[in-house]
C-alpha cells in the first residue's frame, strides 16, 4: 500500500512541477538551504478596511517540494505571521547569490512532497483611501526588480505558473465598489468579490483594479473572434469618448493580431485607458495610453500569452513586440556588434532595458537569414512557435532550439555574439545606459498612484 501511494505522489509531482526545472538553483541559507518550489494553488483573502485606512493579505499556498531545504517565497511587505503546515514558523531575508534580486523563505526545512504555507501580510502598496472609497491596484514593472505579484502580497519566481483566487472584502464603508480583473469575477455580496485567476497565470500575469463603482465610465462590448467565439471586451477610463476612441483601435488591432498569430488566446480582453505616456501589458489585458495599445495587446500572444521563465527570457517579448512596432523590418546584420540580454545572474527577474532596440535589430537579422533559406520569414515562424508553446514559460534556448528546427539552422554562434554577448569582455556590464522606451517608459510610484 505505501509503494502504491508513493507512485501516485510521484506521478502528480511529474504533472504538477511542469516549469520547476526552469526554477534558479538552490542556495545555502543561514542554518540550512534555500528551495526554489512549485505552487500548486494559490488562495489570497484581502481585505480593505476603508474606516481605519488599512488593509491586510492572508494567503495560503499549496506547493511541492522536490528536494529538502526551507521554501522560498517572496513579498516585499514582511509578513507578520507565517505557518508551515499548520504551525508557526520564523522566516528568513536574504540576497539571492550575486545579489542581483532578494527573497524570503520559511526557516523550517521540508521533505519532498506536498505543504502548505500560510502568511499574513500588510497591502501598503497602491492603496489609496478616499471619501468615495477605497482604490487599489496591483500594477507591475518589467524593467524593475522585485515589483510583479510580490510587490503587494506573496508570489513566486516567474518560472511558476499557478491558478491563484482572490477574495475581496472591503469594510468600513457602504460605498459600493467593484473590480476589474483578467480573472473570472464574481460578485458574492455587496463588496464581497471573488476572483479566479487562469491556471497559467504567473507572478507577471495578473491584473487587479478594485475601485468604487462609480469611478470610471465602462464600455462593454463582444469581439467576434475567427475562432467563432464572442469574447467579452471591457474598456474604462475617465471618459465615454476615450472609451469609444480606444474600442475601435482594440477592434482594429485584434483582427490584425489574429490574422498573424491565430485567435485571441484569453477569456476575454480588458483595457484600462489611462493618463500616462505608455502602458503596461498583462495576460488578455493591460493599462495603456492609446498610443501603446497595440503593443501592449500584442504583448498577450509574446510575454503573457508565452511566459517568460525568468529575466534572462523577458527580452524576446520585447524584441519581437518592437520588431512589430517598426513595421516587420528585414536587417543582413544586427545593428549592433554583441550584446549581454540574456546572460545575467540566473536569479535576475526583471528584463533587460535594452531589450526593445537590441532586440527588434536581431529578430530583422533573423527575419533575413530565414528568407534567405526561401521560407516566409520570422512572423510566420512566430504563428508556429506560438502555438507550440502557448500557455508555457520559455527561456532564450527554448527560441533557439526552435528556431534551429525551423530553419535547420545552427545558430549558436549568432546566439552568442548577439544575445549572450560573447563579442564583448565587457558585455555584462555595458556602458552605454538604453534610451528610455516610449511604449514602456520607468514610472515613478507617484505616477502609477495617480491613476488608480
Amino acid at each position: 500500500m505505501k509503494s502504491l501511494v508513493g507512485i501516485i505522489l510521484l506521478s502528480f509531482m511529474s504533472l504538477s512541477i511542469a516549469g520547476i526545472e526552469q526554477a534558479p538553483p538552490p542556495f545555502q541559507v543561514k542554518n540550512g538551504r534555500a528551495i526554489f518550489v512549485d505552487y500548486t494553488n494559490a488562495v489570497y483573502d484581502l481585505t480593505y478596511d476603508k474606516s481605519k485606512k488599512r488593509a491586510w493579505a492572508n494567503v495560503t499556498i499549496h506547493f511541492i517540494a522536490e528536494n529538502s531545504g526551507f521554501p522560498i517565497f517572496d513579498s516585499l511587505n514582511e509578513p507578520t505571521e507565517v505557518m508551515l503546515d499548520g504551525v508557526p514558523a520564523t522566516h528568513g531575508y536574504t540576497p539571492v547569490p550575486g545579489e542581483v534580486s532578494f527573497v524570503r523563505y520559511i526557516a523550517k526545512e521540508v521533505v519532498p512532497g506536498f505543504h502548505t504555507m500560510t502568511i499574513r501580510l500588510p497591502i501598503t502598496e497602491m492603496v489609496k483611501y478616499k471619501r468615495k472609497g477605497v482604490s487599489s491596484a496591483f500594477l507591475i514593472k518589467d524593467l524593475s526588480d522585485r515589483m510583479f505579484l510580490e510587490r503587494y502580497v506573496v508570489a513566486n519566481y516567474e518560472y511558476d505558473q499557478v491558478q491563484m483566487t482572490f477574495n475581496v472584502n472591503i469594510i468600513g464603508t457602504n460605498r459600493i465598489h467593484n473590480v476589474f480583473a483578467n480573472g473570472k469575477v464574481t460578485e458574492l455580496a455587496k463588496n464581497r468579490i471573488k476572483i479566479v485567476y487562469p491556471k497559467y497565470f504567473t507572478a507577471s500575469s495578473l491584473f487587479f483594479h478594485l475601485v468604487p463603482i462609480t469611478k470610471f465610465w465602462r464600455l462593454r462590448f463582444k469581439y467576434r473572434s475567427i475562432s467563432g467565439a464572442k469574447i467579452p471586451v471591457t474598456i474604462y477610463s475617465i471618459s465615454r469618448w476615450v472609451n469609444r476612441r480606444y474600442s475601435k483601435k482594440t477592434v482594429r488591432v485584434l483582427r490584425e493580431l489574429e490574422n498573424d498569430y491565430g485567435p485571441w488566446p484569453h477569456p476575454q480582453v480588458l483595457v484600462y485607458a489611462n493618463s500616462l505616456k505608455g502602458g503596461m501589458e498583462y495576460a488578455g489585458a493591460t493599462a495603456t495610453s492609446y498610443g501603446a495599445l497595440d503593443h501592449e495587446l500584442q504583448h498577450s500572444y509574446f510575454a503573457k500569452g508565452i511566459h517568460p521563465a525568468n529575466g534572462n527570457s523577458g527580452w524576446m517579448d520585447e524584441g519581437i513586440a518592437s520588431w512589430r512596432d517598426k513595421g516587420h523590418f528585414t536587417h543582413s546584420k544586427p545593428d549592433y556588434f554583441s550584446w549581454n540580454l540574456a546572460n545575467h545572474n540566473i536569479y535576475t527577474r526583471k528584463t533587460d532595458s535594452n531589450s526593445y532596440v537590441k532586440g527588434r535589430s536581431f529578430f530583422a537579422y533573423i527575419d533575413h537569414k530565414i528568407k534567405e533559406l526561401g521560407k516566409p520569414g520570422f512572423q510566420h515562424f512566430l504563428r508556429g512557435y506560438f502555438e507550440k508553446r502557448k500557455f508555457t514559460t520559455v527561456t532564450t534556448n527554448d527560441l533557439k532550439s526552435d528556431l534551429e528546427e525551423y530553419t535547420g539552422l545552427d545558430l549558436t554562434e549568432d546566439f552568442n555574439q548577439y544575445i549572450f554577448g560573447g563579442g564583448l569582455k565587457n558585455s555584462r556590464s555595458p556602458a552605454v545606459e538604453p534610451l528610455e522606451n516610449p511604449y514602456h517608459p520607468s514610472y515613478t510610484d507617484e505616477e502609477l498612484e495617480s491613476i488608480i
